[in-house]
């Protein structure tokens, strides 16, 4: 009787995590096996996820390293939680909101910090982008309120995709500045990332 007990719940854990990579406006990946290519101006980045996860004030995080065409890395720290997807700034100790799980019309937040403001302004929008267009996407606002991040432009909009996650931005005037050129699933030594 034990193991078919956990049987079943190996399976409903496991029913469970597939739902969740599916459906997710932003992607968590298990392991750096997979990564997502992006196109950034001139130049590009790709994502992709440590194999291990850290603990910060009690919660679990996914570990992301960002990796721009010019040499830097920015590591960012995610976890999903019931209602918002949540990032970790190891700089300040705090934790933010990033997304809800289920973006509606309307929804408001801001960093922890106040420096930036966040509503989802429409729902099931397209993004176009030169290599794809991506379909059912939220548009997310992002208004800088402190003028914290100097270097960056006052307003953005986000595309996320319940399908790819996160798949690119524009500046105010609606000028695409990044998007997601590849995703690749499970890779192998030797695989190699290209994107137009």
């Amino acid at each position: 009787m034990q193991i078919n007990f956990k049987l079943l719940l190996f399976l409903w854990v496991l029913s469970s995590f597939i739902q969740q990579e599916i459906n997710g406006y932003i992607t968590l990946f298990e392991d750096s096996s997979s990564a997502k290519y992006y196109r950034y101006g001139k130049t590009n980045y790709f994502e992709y996820f440590d194999n291990q996860k850290e603990n910060f004030d009690g919660n679990t995080y996914y570990v992301r390293y960002r990796k721009y065409g010019w040499g830097d890395v920015d590591t960012t720290y995610y976890r999903k939680g019931k209602d918002f997807y949540f990032h970790f700034d190891k700089k300040t100790s705090m934790e933010s909101k990033l997304m809800p799980v289920q973006p509606r019309l309307g929804d408001k937040w801001e960093e922890s910090d106040g420096s930036w403001s966040y509503e989802v302004i429409e729902t099931n929008k397209k993004f176009k982008t030169p290599k794809k267009k991506y379909m059912d996407c939220v548009k997310v606002h992002c208004l800088q309120l402190t003028n914290k991040n100097k270097e960056k432009s006052k307003e953005y909009f986000l595309f996320y995709s319940p399908k790819y996650g996160y798949v690119g931005n524009t500046d105010a005037d609606g000028n695409v500045l990044s998007y997601l050129s590849q995703v690749k699933l499970n890779a192998k030594t030797g695989d190699k990332m290209t994107g137009n």
